[in-house]
């Protein structure tokens, strides 16, 4: 189950950052090529699939596997929510920095001190 749940999690940020990177650029770019849709997708259904039916075959209590597969859906969950945090901030920063370079050449510069000047 360990290695069906390490399986799934990094299909899951794989996938998750295939679709950020699509949805940021509609155009698509000379890396996504149809048959890598394919394998990130695939991706993710086999190692769901593959898990699920281990989990399924198990010889345990059922309620083990009740706690086993609400563990795992919760997993992935997880994973889709951490990895769209994580891009958000990354996205924040940028346009952070972004603003602070373009503020940064509008306010004049005081040639002695070599800081910009307070605007009053």
């Amino acid at each position: 189950m360990v290695m069906g749940y390490m399986f799934c999690l990094s299909a899951a940020f794989v996938l998750a950052k295939f679709v950020r990177d699509k949805q940021a650029d509609s155009s698509q770019s000379a890396g996504d090529t149809p048959m890598w849709r394919f394998v990130v997708w695939g991706g993710f259904a086999i190692a769901m699939g593959l898990t699920g039916w281990g989990l399924l075959g198990m010889d345990i209590n059922p309620t083990y596997k009740a706690f086993l597969g609400v563990s795992w859906m919760y997993m992935i969950t997880t994973a889709f929510t951490l990895a769209k945090m994580l891009r958000d901030k990354h996205e924040s920063d940028l346009a952070m920095a972004i603003h602070r370079a373009r503020s940064m050449r509008s306010v004049p510069r005081d040639p002695d001190v070599g800081t910009p000047q307070e605007r009053v």
